[in-house]
């Protein structure tokens, strides 16, 4: 009792520096997502073979990663929460090194597969917050919480964009210039945090936990329906990452782009990949709060969510056929806004609207889904790359993957209006 009232009175310090840790594991992991194909390219990888090598690799990762969640969770609520979240970053402290030591194919995907084994403590650092911040701050708290990811995904890029086309330095640096922030918040969580204990502490083993937390969550119609609302919105927008790279070549260079063997090498592409991305992340994670405050509030979470979807659907679509470099930054900062906005609301609403006594693993597991959407928007982009065909305005034959994200994106909006009944439920 007395640690958690050590907590509670410590909270802005805990709230900071587990924003500060996702910022930065999401920080090193966004620069391997936007320069994974460039990577793969300097390894030797033929151009026709990295996009869907590239979805491949980051989806093995969510596939190594989905099924640790529940025992994590279990392990975190019975043994300790510090545990957890130091263990994840030891292994994306090693993880982003191997990758920067990387020189063969199978290496770069070794490590981007073994980021797999990092994932399973955003959950339980959502959960600490709503658990020791006041209410008045909870949902400014979880809002920030859920924005360190997308600007995460912004300064990654950016920084990498600086340091090869700016300083001339390869991939690598900026990459270990992550790893060695990952390292210092490892020290921050051991020594300038509580380990903050749940405030019911479940009983029985780590399987028997976890199976219970699936169960109990799984069981729950208002956290399915909220869960479906993000996978599909993850789905949708992380198909398009592995081959948005290839996308901003084959716009920068033009037709050229089909007798390039390294068209990710060509000078300037490295510095628009990383600008791009980037700058388009920073802009749709500064407008999701702004949108999260003008929106839900006036048409509500269903209606608000609805309209979302439908907004990056067109978004989605539009990158496939964008014929300058600036129209396909205006479609990628809707595409950044449109999954921060509904993170923050799926996030806000489960801390919410679930009952008390599954909230806390409602929160933990809600990275689950999370996962599962990045699963399953890789697998289509994979398979979509290898359905493409090269044609006029599409040599690379990417445009099949953005239809697909199209298309999930608009199934969100019909997953997104069900909610509707759910909230009622709930508010009985």
């Amino acid at each position: 009792m007395a640690q958690r009232q050590r907590a509670r009175r410590g909270w802005q310090r805990i709230v900071a520096v587990y924003v500060a840790v996702q910022f930065a594991e999401i920080f090193g992991v966004s620069m391997i997502y936007a320069y994974l194909p460039l990577a793969l390219e300097g390894a030797g990888v033929p151009i026709s073979e990295i996009g869907s090598l590239a979805a491949i690799a980051t989806a093995g990762l969510f596939i190594v990663g989905a099924p640790q969640v529940p025992i994590w969770l279990a392990i975190a609520e019975l043994r300790s929460r510090r545990l957890v979240i130091v263990r994840s970053g030891l292994i994306a402290l090693a993880a982003l090194v191997a990758f920067a030591l990387a020189r063969e194919a199978w290496q770069i995907v070794g490590a981007t597969v073994a980021l797999g084994f990092w994932l399973g403590n955003s959950g339980v650092m959502l959960a600490t917050i709503r658990e020791v911040a006041p209410p008045a701050a909870r949902q400014r708290s979880i809002a920030l919480f859920s924005a360190a990811a997308p600007m995460g995904f912004a300064a990654g890029p950016l920084l990498a964009a600086l340091c090869i086309e700016g300083l001339g330095l390869p991939l690598a640096a900026p990459i270990l210039i992550a790893a060695a922030v990952n390292g210092a918040l490892i020290v921050a969580n051991i020594v300038a945090i509580p380990d903050v204990p749940p405030i019911v502490r479940p009983r029985g083993s780590v399987l028997t936990v976890a199976l219970r937390g699936l169960r109990g969550i799984f069981a729950d119609r208002v956290a399915r329906a909220a869960y479906l609302v993000l996978a599909l919105v993850i789905a949708g927008e992380r198909m398009l990452r592995p081959i948005l790279p290839l996308r901003i070549a084959e716009v920068a260079i033009g037709p050229a782009v089909a007798g390039i063997a390294e068209p990710l090498a060509s000078p300037g592409i490295a510095g628009a990949v990383g600008l791009l991305t980037g700058l388009s992340a920073l802009a749709g994670a500064i407008a999701s709060p702004l949108l999260v405050t003008l929106l839900f509030p006036r048409l509500g979470l269903p209606r608000a969510a609805a309209l979302t979807f439908i907004a990056g659907s067109a978004a989605a679509l539009s990158l496939g056929f964008a014929p300058t470099l600036p129209l396909l930054a205006i479609g990628v900062t809707v595409i950044a806004a449109v999954s921060a906005l509904v993170q923050t609301a799926v996030f806000s609403y489960l801390a919410e609207e679930v009952r008390e006594s599954r909230r806390t693993a409602a929160l933990s597991l809600s990275l689950f889904p999370l996962y599962a959407g990045n699963v399953v928007g890789l697998g289509v982009a994979s398979i979509g790359v290898q359905l493409g065909t090269s044609e006029s305005g599409d040599l690379l034959a990417l445009r099949p993957v953005f239809v697909a994200g199209a298309a999930m994106l608009l199934v969100g909006f019909f997953a997104a209006r069900a909610l509707r009944g759910h909230t009622r439920a709930a508010a009985r």
